[in-house]
């Protein structure tokens, strides 16, 4: 993304009211702007999507027919805890609102749907959502690969480690660095088998161990392809 451009921001609305799901979307694609929605109408459809790919935010009816939104909630919690959500709702129930707060949930709007209070609620929340805080948390993912370069490392390794789910994880890689998880991990360790070949004198299946390969001959085969020379040739021309 280009300086100066803005981010399209994609929104799953989970409704089962077809005529407020299909103003929500007008409302937030034309009025609002800056939003592409995806319409779900039951929670068992929702969750669904959401497992294929993860929203940049959620807005979900709180009672509906089949799984009523707060189940919804608690198995999107259950994927994600960082996916920010907003609750809809025709009845002003406090037990609801309470209940939803227990999920992390501090947006809770009522129906008819004040469009101002939505567009004022969701420019705080990704106000509140910074690029900072993703480049920290994504920060601390490649610390953490850093660490355990020399371990066998999968998303759900670091996906425990920062409490994400995996999917979410891979697409950050994608997103912060127009990688995937695969390419990145190929990258690094390569880049500690060249500085091993250098610097050390260490034989070339103990490079390979370090450098996170518990095979000496797959690691031969990767460096040959990526690089262009064997471990040995590149230690003795470089």
């Amino acid at each position: 993304m280009k300086e100066g451009e803005r981010e399209i921001k994609e929104i799953l609305v989970v409704e089962d009211e077809e005529i407020i799901r299909q103003g929500l979307k007008v409302l937030l694609e034309k009025v609002i702007g800056g939003f592409t929605v995806t319409e779900a109408k039951s929670g068992e459809e929702a969750l669904s999507m959401f497992y294929q790919s993860l929203p940049h935010l959620v807005i979900t009816d709180i009672r509906m027919g089949g799984m009523d939104g707060l189940t919804f909630i608690s198995k999107v919690r259950q994927v994600s805890a960082e996916v920010p959500i907003i609750i809809l709702s025709g009845h002003s129930d406090f037990e609801y609102a309470r209940t939803a707060m227990r999920y992390g949930i501090q947006h809770y709007l009522l129906k008819p749907i004040n469009r101002v209070e939505l567009s004022e609620t969701i420019t705080k929340l990704f106000k509140a959502e910074t690029k900072q805080d993703t480049s920290r948390l994504f920060d601390k993912i490649l610390q953490y690969i850093d660490d355990y370069l020399s371990h066998e490392i999968s998303l759900k390794n670091i996906a425990d480690h920062v409490f994400l789910n995996p999917q979410y994880v891979g697409q950050l890689f994608k997103s912060e660095l127009n990688q995937t998880f695969t390419e990145y991990i190929t990258e690094q360790r390569l880049k500690r088998a060249k500085k091993l070949l250098k610097e050390t004198n260490l034989k070339v299946y103990e490079v390979a161990q370090l450098s996170g390969y518990k095979s000496p001959k797959h690691f031969m085969t990767v460096f040959k392809h990526e690089v262009g020379m064997t471990p040995v040739q590149y230690r003795e021309f470089s």
